[in-house]
């Protein structure tokens, strides 16, 4: 039997392969549990590098590695990178005939194939046994918080990978995801049934995000398009919940001048595709979309991440969010939220078949989100904390750190009447009639009734917006909630004992210093420029525009997304450098020895016209 890689050799053939001369984080560590044969877990942040977790190993250890990946496109995004470097990848999915999945089998079945990619689907009793015929180097499940109910995006599918221990004996499988907190950690573990695990838990921060969260004020879909605008030029994506809401931004956008696509599952097969392909092969393209379209999005230079409507958890908003910035350069995460928002996603969670179990836990983490985007402290900080991350310093960066909410003040005392009047009023009223009720306006013979309670009138010195951000807070705090008919909801108070501790001032109620203004925008001046570029001279400015024009064409012309030929960092270095031989081109960051040889002439001759 040949002796165990080391990592040495791991480190060599990131250089050689990859082009980077250290590995990052906790890549060296989890490698080297792999490479010794070990199960284990990382919980690497999105752009932190999980793929070569699983592909180094799967490359230094005999025989094919097996990564289970739950979308085509992110296969398909993968296999073409690895292909570039000179990897022998393949995928077998839905959208492959039997000719190419067969030939896929053999060459890994003669010891030909480096790294197959498999849905969980696909990885049927039938395949799953012809693999373990197989010489198996490794089983890597991606995007490991699909196996747990308790995480953002579980899949029914992914529950069945526990079986793999049996199947494949002695084959060490590791899970890697962004985003899992404790809970789900333990289910992942507990699910796939991993043997004396190792277990690697990266911090959660981003440094690169600048993140900010306003209230929905007006129009959300215009507030959108200025955001958009503010950052010409930048590829970003906006997330919106319902399919015609993704439509009307898309549609928005492009009357504005924005290239824009609509990206969600109402959409032909073949036309989803094309869009995410459309989105991965241009620069300065903007996605509006449903959360159909995730965990396929590998681009690294997404530039922002807009949420015209809210996620449903923090996970969610972490993975989403986490699509900007993935080449480690400056981006930017902006959350437009309301109330409406909240009480939608706690009655689809009412609604659902989970078990009541599930449902409370899943109401919980609402609550936390929207007491997240409402809240006081550093974004980023508040992240880590919920991860469970401990003496978490603020960004200095975000909204919160940067001031731009506003101080906060106590407004317990207007709290308390807002609550009073939900009870007085028989919890049979929507919002509205309860400011007309506070405010001391009646409209009809109802008010009129309503008006010889004790609260009415008694909001008269705060103005109607000053009421609306009073509700607000207290729906984001649960302190009230919506009850009734879907089209004709009355405010109700959940829980009496809290609404109790209210009123005796054990529960108090912050909220902004100007009750009367609209909270302040977030930056409007986004980071606009390609990564890497900051320091760039005029000279070395020409070059690079010359390498990244360069680098448009040639992708285009062999159907794979620009980044797969160079990242943006690459060819700031490039033009910085100016490297006029295979040799010098391979001591850039992250030029391979493939690539290197491959793009060394074009290289030269650009950087000597463009110069």
């Amino acid at each position: 039997m040949p002796p165990a890689p080391a990592l040495k050799d791991a480190r060599a053939l990131l250089k050689r392969v990859y082009g980077y001369d250290a590995f990052r984080g906790l890549q060296e560590n989890v490698i080297a549990d792999v490479l010794a044969g070990r199960d284990g877990l990382a919980v690497l942040p999105t752009g932190g590098g999980k793929s070569l977790c699983y592909q180094i190993p799967a490359l230094l250890r005999d025989g094919c590695g097996i990564v289970v990946s739950p979308l085509i496109a992110l296969m398909a995004d993968q296999v073409d990178a690895l292909k570039q470097v000179g990897v022998r990848a393949e995928r077998l999915d839905s959208s492959m005939d039997q000719h190419s999945r067969n030939a896929a089998l053999s060459a890994a079945d003669r010891g030909e194939m480096d790294l197959l990619y498999v849905s969980p689907e696909g990885l049927g009793t039938s395949l799953a046994e012809r693999l373990a015929d197989m010489n198996i180097s490794l089983i890597a499940v991606d995007e490991a918080h699909c196996v747990s109910q308790w995480g953002h995006d579980f899949r029914p599918d992914y529950r069945a990978l526990g079986r793999l221990k049996g199947l494949f004996p002695g084959v060490p499988r590791l899970a890697v995801t962004a985003t899992a907190d404790a809970r789900t950690r333990a289910d992942i573990l507990a699910q796939l049934n991993l043997t004396d695990p190792s277990v690697h838990v990266a911090s959660f921060d981003r440094p690169n995000l600048t993140l900010s969260a306003e209230p929905k004020v007006g129009n959300r879909t215009q507030r959108v398009v200025q955001l958009v605008k503010a950052r010409a030029g930048a590829s970003g994506i906006v997330y919106a919940a319902t399919r015609s809401a993704v439509e009307d931004v898309a549609d928005a956008l492009e009357k504005a001048g924005v290239p824009s696509l609509a990206y969600h599952a109402g959409l032909d097969t073949g036309i989803r595709a094309a869009r995410q392909r459309q989105f991965l092969l241009e620069e300065g393209r903007v996605m509006c979309a449903t959360v159909a379209f995730g965990m396929g999005v590998d681009k690294p230079d997404v530039r922002f991440v807009i949420h015209a409507d809210p996620p449903k958890t923090l996970e969610a908003y972490w993975q989403e969010v986490g699509r900007a910035g993935r080449d480690g350069e400056p981006a930017e995460g902006v959350a437009l939220y309301g109330p409406a928002d909240m009480n939608r996603s706690l009655q689809w969670t009412y609604s659902s078949d989970a078990p009541d179990e599930v449902k409370r836990v899943q109401l919980t983490k609402t609550r936390q989100l929207f007491a997240f985007f409402n809240g006081d402290e550093c974004r980023r900080g508040a992240v880590r904390r919920y991860f469970g991350e401990e003496k978490v310093d603020p960004c200095g960066v975000c909204d919160a750190c940067r001031g731009e909410l506003g101080a906060s003040h106590d407004a317990t005392r207007w709290a308390q009447m807002a609550v009073s009047a939900v009870l007085r009023c028989g919890q049979r009223i929507g919002r509205g009639r309860l400011v007309q009720h506070l405010l001391g306006e009646a409209k009809d013979d109802f008010d009129t009734e309503l008006s010889k309670l004790s609260t009415f009138g008694i909001g008269k010195d705060l103005p109607k917006q000053g009421w609306n951000r009073v509700f607000d807070a207290l729906m984001f705090e649960g302190l009230i909630a919506e009850g009734g008919e879907a089209m004709r909801p009355v405010v109700i108070v959940p829980d009496a004992e809290i609404a109790k501790a209210l009123f005796r001032g054990e529960r108090t109620v912050s909220l902004r210093e100007d009750l009367a203004a609209p909270r302040r925008r977030s930056r409007t001046k986004g980071a606009a420029r390609a990564a890497g570029q900051a320091d760039l001279s005029a000279r070395d400015q020409a070059v690079f525009d010359a390498l990244r024009q360069w680098r448009t064409d040639l992708a285009k012309s062999r159907g794979v997304p620009p980044y797969v030929i160079f990242h943006d960092r690459t060819l700031a270095e490039i033009a910085r450098e100016k490297p006029s031989s295979p040799e010098a081109l391979r001591e850039i960051s992250g030029v391979g020895e493939k690539k290197a040889q491959a793009y060394a002439g074009d290289v030269a001759r650009i950087v000597a016209e463009a110069a």
